[in-house]
C-alpha cells in the first residue's frame, strides 16, 4: 500500500474530509461526490474495491 493510499484510507475511516467540496461524480454523473468519500466507495461505475468491513 502506498503512502497516499494509506492516508486516504485513514482519513476515510476517521471521517476526515477527503475532498474540499461536494461535486457531481464525473463517472456516473448521477450523484454528488461528498467530501468524506462515501460515493466513491459505493459508486457502481467506479472499478476497484468498494466494500468496507
Amino acid at each position: 500500500m502506498s503512502p497516499v493510499e494509506y492516508r486516504t484510507i485513514l482519513r476515510y475511516r476517521l471521517m476526515i474530509p477527503i475532498f474540499s467540496k461536494d461535486e457531481i461524480c464525473p463517472v456516473c454523473r448521477k450523484a454528488c461526490l461528498d467530501t468524506f468519500g462515501e460515493h466513491e466507495v459505493h459508486c457502481r461505475e467506479l472499478p476497484g474495491f468498494k466494500y468496507r468491513h
